[in-house]
């Protein structure tokens, strides 16, 4: 089973396979698999390098 979540409702669950709808609303096409704390830490950390980046470019 893998961890899903609507990107539109924010509804989360688990299925064998990625549906083409949302079970709760129905919404078509907004189905993910779900982000794990580990995926949020690295998103934030690359933000935060690329901003650090930017600041050093500029000066």
């Amino acid at each position: 089973m893998m961890d899903f979540e609507c990107r539109s409702c924010g509804y989360k669950f688990k299925n064998a396979k990625m549906p083409q709808r949302c079970p709760y609303c129905s919404k078509e096409g907004g189905v993910g698999f779900r982000k794990t704390a580990q995926d949020l830490l690295d998103e934030t950390l690359g933000e935060t390098s690329a901003m650090d980046e930017e600041r050093k470019r500029r000066g």
